[in-house]
């Protein structure tokens, strides 16, 4: 007998064998085998008929790679995938390297990312990217129908050392004539201040308070780090020693990060109540709890978000909103929150990345939302007070936050930037509602 028709008896056989062994309220064997009869039938038949001698070992590969991939696409999910041997490997050498990025702090534009400014001695800034400038594609792919999050995280985003190539689209602000631009960057260990105020001060520190008359401190929580929640009680206890009364967390554009950093970071608000759980249809439950220790005194909490905040983001204000301690005001947040697993496929060498968990808040809302959601189902974080900025009112919140990056450069800058963030009206929404005085209780 041939070796081929051998491989492929084998082939059968193990895909007997771990039908056998499914539950049989999954499916039953005998009908799972009859499923897989015509990809045996299919191969007979091209090794009979094809006019061209056939590879039995290239197309075998070529089928278990169609069908698995074929099974997790009926999913539906995103996040999903199949890992053949080749990408396991790569995948796992991907994973032991350590994450890097380009330098650059970007938000959400119409067709891609715009950067709001970048860190110094960036590769970013080596590169001569400058603020202003549209990344409309990562690596040859169009940006136009991918969310912001998917796109910094999964794309823009990657091992340090690693090539990624950009196209950038480049405004000059005089004529109003836009080049293209092709970017070759090597992706570097970025250190971004993960939390920032609202403007610079002289000596190019941030300045976190916002209102002195009224005493209303801001912070704007860019990125997850695993200390974050340190660096955050760093900013805010001094605050409140000097009697700051209310607070606003600035979590728009975030696209999440740690699970650990948005318990700790809810936990600092909250002295006790759940503050996430993740559960799955295989999974057991686990939950995630404040604590009374280390809770920052109890100063009313106005919480911005829009519709790129997103996992962390949305597990810090879907909390602190479910306990009443913050009031959220923006728009209804990115909804996401899966946990995916890798799980090896045997000894065959490839592996399949599934979601294995969601995150559930503490009225038991599930955070994640799934592809055939809409609007009217229950998904992500739907603020107390909705704020539905028009197009020209981001570009003015972009160009606040643009400008606070920036070493102040005079009184002309600072009185320009107080302009655009009272302009910003979901931060003015919210400082608005911090200095009504709170309602009291009986």
């Amino acid at each position: 007998m041939p070796k081929r028709n051998i491989a492929w008896i084998f082939i059968v056989f193990i895909i007997a064998l771990v039908m056998w062994q499914l539950p049989q309220t999954i499916a039953n064997r005998d009908a799972l085998l009859r499923s897989f009869g015509p990809i045996v039938a299919a191969r007979t038949t091209i090794e009979q008929h094809a006019v061209r001698a056939v590879d039995d070992q290239q197309i075998a590969d070529a089928a278990v790679d169609a069908a698995i991939n074929a099974m997790v696409a009926e999913l539906n999910d995103p996040y999903a995938v199949y890992l053949n041997p080749e990408q396991y490997v790569a995948f796992q050498s991907k994973v032991a390297g350590h994450y890097g990025g380009i330098g650059v702090e970007v938000c959400g534009a119409d067709n891609g990312l715009e950067i709001l400014n970048r860190a110094a001695d960036s590769p970013a800034m080596a590169a001569g990217l400058w603020p202003g400038d549209i990344i409309v594609a990562i690596d040859g792919v169009k940006l136009i129908d991918i969310p912001p999050v998917e796109s910094v995280n999964n794309m823009l985003n990657g091992v340090i050392g690693s090539e990624v190539e950009l196209q950038i689209e480049r405004t000059d602000a005089e004529t109003g004539t836009t080049q293209t631009l092709t970017v070759e960057l090597t992706r570097a260990d970025i250190s971004l201040e993960p939390i920032r105020g609202w403007r610079r001060t002289t000596d190019g520190a941030w300045d976190y308070v916002l209102s002195p008359t009224d005493q209303i401190g801001y912070v704007r929580l860019v990125k997850f780090t695993p200390d974050i929640d340190e660096q955050l009680a760093a900013v805010v206890r001094p605050l409140i020693s000097k009697g700051l009364k209310g607070l606003v967390l600035d979590l728009r554009e975030n696209s999440g990060g740690l699970l650990d950093s948005a318990w700790e970071i809810a936990d600092m608000f909250l002295a006790d109540g759940l503050i996430v759980k993740t559960a799955g249809r295989n999974s057991p439950p686990q939950q995630w709890f404040a604590k009374a220790e280390g809770t920052l005194p109890n100063v009313r909490l106005a919480v911005l978000v829009n519709s790129a905040s997103a996992s962390a983001s949305e597990i810090i204000s879907g909390s602190l909103r479910d306990h009443k301690r913050a009031t959220i005001f923006g728009a209804r947040t990115f909804g996401k929150g899966s946990v995916q697993e890798v799980i090896p496929l045997g000894d065959t060498g490839g592996a399949i990345k599934l979601t294995t968990r969601y995150y559930y808040l503490p009225n038991g809302v599930c955070i994640h939302r799934h592809a055939d959601d809409g609007p009217e189902d229950e998904w992500g974080v739907i603020p107390d007070r909705p704020v539905d900025l028009t197009d020209a009112e981001r570009r003015q919140w972009r160009d606040a936050w643009r400008m606070s990056a920036r070493e102040p450069a005079g009184a002309d800058d600072e009185l320009s930037l107080k302009k655009l963030v009272e302009l910003d009206r979901c931060l003015k929404d919210a400082v608005s509602f911090l200095q009504t005085p709170a309602p009291t209780t009986n």
